[in-house]
């Protein structure tokens, strides 16, 4: 078999900073390129090597002495020299120029191991925008033709190593990993494997885009070729993936970025590369800088992988299947009646939508009801980043949040939304203590003076159902109108009387409320619709969470700092003036009594000590409309005259002055 090309251009690359297993591991700046051409017919060396040095973008970036020593040059050269691009620029034009490849003549590049165009010039021309030459999408790993050819060569790790071997005289050549003598004796073990028969082909290809693709819950995944990456821009896709590990071949389908249990992004993403080398290489990017973050590179495994790159959704299956290189957009926080032709007329002529009606799926719930969230497929990256550009544009009387997606998260969306909750349901975690709360009575059991004056509401709701949103982050002059309209359709399922902020004991917001909502499904259906939408200036994070959990939160019961501070959850009717803990004695169904603790009228007071936790009962109301409560009146009970309260928590060697006096300015105590 003939060799493929008729010329071979050896490559070496310098850094100012790690060079040899770690050449490009610190992500600075290259400062010498070394190159000389072989011709595989004559097996001879074209002219005599090449150094171009490369002056650093950044000025805070020094050669070290030990290099330049090592070069035998001064600082002042890289100072003078070109910059990347001019360097490449007069590369190519030497390489056009000398060995006419203009009359048809092909040529590769071949170096020594992977990280010189792998590690060192792709990231670094990405990162420079520097466009790379077609020649540079391929090359020769002396190493691997070495193997190839001598496969009882199981010991070879360097340069030196093959010269040995092959039985090469390398005299007095400085191996110091930097430049001339490196590529000399490369040259030498290039000829010395063409004398003797070995032919250069196959060389390793580098993939210049990514190429989507699916996978499916049986297929299986080498725990060798997956890492997982974390700290990405939650506006980050897989493209912007492929381009941080650029230079390495990432499988057809290997970004899975990853989504937390309300749907959304959580900064994780999981890659399958092609083989395990490139793993390894990828393992080597760890904290390197995607914009303006840096991110954290860690082993994964195949399953990890399949658990978040497969789907058993059949609609995102069908959806899939008509991508065909397209770049998938996700819209979020449509109208629930939008429809496929609004979707269509909302991107215009201008920015056409691949097949029409049938490049839109449209995400539901399990009873197929809208959530708000769509796919749509765009033919080409000049398309898709006009059809960014409407983001926040008004569809109807919503506006729009649109964002580059992936086939992963398609198929985890619609695989979470048709298979299991997004939000898990369940008690709280085992390590967290429940505390221990008095449960309301029931609506009924309550002695009503007036039947239809009131409605007796429940303000922290107890068990597990979740039926409940936290919201946290509000602005703090945040009103429960604002509330209100920050909530948008999902504001017409709250109960009566649900909206709760929450305050210290000081009277200062916290930037947090409590919501009931008619159903754990319009509680699930809040939080992904409204999480991380912005209030003002601030955005807003919507949780979906259960009574129980509401209670820990009040606690801090999660934390584990022996003492927490009070907090105190005003309700959307608060009073003005100061109202007083008060008994109520409730008929049970057998005619006997039920003692019960009830709260100040509008607040609830929640506090953690090291050994009890406590929180008091909960309010009623006069009715007031279901969504924004206008009325200021509070239902008191008939008996409150004669309030009796129970304290828990008091000290051991408590005395019952030392009690009056907890209550002094309280009026007569009788105890």
């Amino acid at each position: 078999m003939a060799n493929a090309h008729n010329y071979l251009v050896i490559v070496f690359c310098t850094t100012a900073g790690q060079r040899g297993a770690l050449l490009g591991t610190d992500e600075t700046d290259l400062v010498l390129l070394v190159w000389g051409v072989i011709d595989v017919e004559t097996n001879k060396l074209v002219g005599f090597f090449k150094q171009s040095f490369v002056r650093p973008d950044s000025d805070s970036v020094e050669v070290s002495e030990d290099l330049c020593k090592a070069l035998g040059v001064q600082r002042d050269v890289f100072k003078g020299a070109a910059k990347m691009e001019k360097v490449l620029q007069q590369f190519e034009e030497f390489l056009y120029r000398e060995l006419n490849l203009s009359q048809g003549n092909t040529l590769c590049l071949l170096t020594d191991g992977q990280l010189h165009i792998r590690q060192c010039l792709h990231p670094q021309a990405l990162n420079k925008n520097v466009e790379l030459p077609d020649f540079f999408y391929s090359f020769f790993d002396l190493r691997k033709e070495m193997q190839k050819f001598h496969p009882g060569a199981t010991t070879i790790t360097t340069v030196k190593d093959m010269a040995d071997y092959l039985k090469i005289d390398t005299g007095s050549y400085n191996f110091t990993e930097t430049g001339l003598d490196e590529c000399r004796a490369m040259a030498s073990i290039v000829q010395r494997l063409i004398h003797e028969g070995h032919r250069f082909t196959n060389p390793d290809q580098i993939r210049r885009k990514y190429e989507p693709g699916t996978f499916d819950k049986t297929d299986t995944v080498s725990d060798n070729s997956v890492v997982k990456a974390r700290g990405l821009p939650w506006q980050a896709s897989d493209r912007d993936v492929f381009r941080f590990f650029k230079g390495l071949n990432i499988a057809k389908g290997g970004v899975a970025l990853c989504l937390n249990h309300y749907g959304r992004r959580n900064g994780e993403v999981m890659v399958h590369f092609e083989s395990s080398q490139h793993r390894d290489m990828a393992l080597q990017r760890h904290r390197h800088n995607l914009g303006n973050r840096y991110v954290e590179v860690f082993k994964g495994t195949g399953d990890e992988f399949i658990k978040v790159a497969a789907g058993t959704s059949r609609d995102a299956a069908m959806f899939l299947s008509r991508d065909d290189g397209h770049i998938i957009v996700r819209m979020r926080g449509l109208p629930f009646t939008a429809s496929a032709r609004e979707v269509v007329d909302f991107f215009g002529p201008a920015i056409p939508v691949s097949g029409a009606e049938e490049g839109i799926l449209f995400v539901k719930q399990r009873n197929g009801k809208m959530t708000g969230d769509a796919f749509v497929l765009f033919s080409t990256e000049e398309v898709a980043n006009k059809a960014l550009e409407k983001h926040k544009d008004y569809l109807k009387n919503r506006y729009i949040e649109i964002f580059r997606s992936t086939t992963a998260e398609v198929q985890q969306v619609l695989s979470r939304l048709h298979s299991e909750p997004l939000v898990p349901e369940g008690p709280p975690q085992a390590n967290v203590m429940v505390p221990n709360i008095i449960h309301p009575p029931q609506a009924h059991l309550i002695p009503q003076p007036h039947p239809a004056a009131f409605v007796p509401q429940q303000l922290i709701t107890c068990g597990m159902i979740r039926d409940c949103i936290r919201m946290r982050g509000l602005p703090f002059k945040a009103t429960i109108e604002d509330i209100m309209r920050f909530l948008g359709e999902t504001a017409n399922y709250i109960r009566p009387h649900g909206v709760h902020m929450v305050y210290t004991m000081q009277g200062n917001p916290t930037g947090e409320a409590f919501i009931q909502m008619m159903s754990a499904e319009r509680a699930l259906q809040a939080a992904q619709t409204c999480h991380r939408k912005y209030m003002g200036e601030r955005y807003v994070e919507v949780f979906q969470c259960s009574g129980d959990e509401m209670n820990l939160a009040l606690m801090s019961g999660a934390r584990s700092k022996a003492v927490q501070p009070q907090v105190t959850v005003q309700s959307a009717i608060a009073p003005t003036t100061p109202q007083f803990p008060y008994q109520q004695q409730l008929h049970s169904p057998n005619g006997g009594m039920i003692p019960s603790t009830a709260p100040l009228p509008g607040t609830i007071q929640a506090r953690q000590q090291t050994t009890h936790a406590y929180i008091q009962q909960p309010l009623y109301y006069f009715p007031s409309p279901p969504v924004s409560p206008t009325t200021s009146q509070l239902y008191h009970h008939p008996h409150a005259s004669n309030a009796i309260i129970r304290l828990r928590g008091l000290h051991v060697g408590a005395t019952p002055q030392e009690v009056a006096n907890f209550f002094q300015g309280y009026g007569e105590i009788q105890l």
